[in-house]
Order: structure tokens, then C-alpha cells, then sequence
């Protein structure tokens, strides 16, 4: 059975296989399933916000209720290259001028340039992982302890040295 198939019936924290990912479908798949089943929160690491995967009408709809109904929830963006986005513009950075507490985006600092890896992690628990910009290679896991847990850290980290992305706020004048 393929993961697309298998998709609907993984539960956060629950669903304990590793997923080999290689197409587009079946990232948009991993990431539309997972998001949805957020309580806290959605961090992710991208060199530059991907439309292909973060920019699209099904992931949004996905954090619409999330923002509604789960008190405290929010999304996290760290962002290599904000350039793509600043251009063409992205639903997230519409997101982030309307919620600007609980939806934020900050520019990558220079001292982590060499990173490649991108992901998305959903509460700590679940994470789909792309291995590098451009590259349809990447897995995810619907229980991905210790994995998430590690990559939230240095997500944490990263963050905490970072500045909120002034690229995408010029959009907002």
C-alpha cells in the first residue's frame, strides 16, 4: 500500500513507521495530514518557503481551525532565503500580518547558512523532512520520537538567535 493511501489513517504521535518520501504528492500528503492534528504548534525550517508545499489552499485550510479552536496554538517559520517569497508573496506571510502573535516568520542567522535540511514539526512529535532544497528526497513520521524532539531543540535554538524576517514586513506597508 502507498503512503498516500495509508496517509489517512496515521495519527500524530501514535503512527510509528518511517515514511520514505520521493514525490511531490506525497509531501503535500505528509504535510496535509500531519498539520491538521496540531494542539501547540508547527515550527518550520525552510530555505525559502517552498509554495509547492506551504503556499497552497489545503495547507491553509488546515491551520484555519487550528488558530479558532486551540488556545495558545502557533506557527513558526525560520527562513533561509526570503527572496522567492518576498516576490511572489505566500499565504504564510499573509497569515503572519493577520496574527502576528501567533504566526511568525524570522530570517535563518548567518552562522547557520551551511544548513540544508528542511522540515516541518508538529508538536514535537510528528516531522516531515525534505533533505535538501529542490530535492523531492526526504521521509516523514507521524511519531518521530527522538527525531523531533532533537530538531525542535536546535529549531528552538535557532530561533532564539534570530530576528524577525524584514523582508516579508516591507510587503505589509
Amino acid at each position: 500500500m502507498s503512503f498516500i493511501q495509508q496517509a489517512p489513517d496515521l495519527v500524530l504521535n501514535k503512527s510509528s513507521d518511517t515514511y520514505l518520501l520521493e514525490t511531490l504528492e506525497e509531501f503535500r500528503c505528509a504535510i496535509d495530514h500531519m498539520a491538521p492534528q496540531a494542539k501547540r504548534h508547527i515550527k518550520i525550517f525552510s530555505q525559502e518557503l517552498d509554495h509547492d508545499f506551504y503556499d497552497r489552499p489545503e495547507f491553509m485550510d488546515a491551520l484555519g481551525p487550528l488558530f479558532k479552536k486551540r488556545r495558545g496554538f502557533s506557527v513558526s517559520v525560520i527562513l533561509k532565503d526570503p527572496n522567492k517569497a518576498s516576490k511572489m508573496g505566500h499565504r504564510l506571510v499573509e497569515l503572519q500580518k493577520r496574527l502576528p502573535t501567533r504566526c511568525e516568520i524570522r530570517s535563518l542567522p548567518r552562522e547557520y547558512g551551511d544548513m540544508t535540511d528542511e522540515y516541518m514539526i508538529v508538536d514535537d512529535q510528528g516531522m516531515v523532512k525534505r533533505f535538501a532544497l529542490g530535492n523531492m528526497r526526504g521521509h516523514c513520521e507521524f511519531r518521530a520520537v527522538p527525531d523531533a524532539v532533537k530538531y525542535g531543540r536546535q529549531f528552538d535554538e535557532i530561533w532564539g538567535r534570530s530576528m524577525p524576517c524584514t523582508e516579508l514586513r516591507r510587503l505589509s506597508l
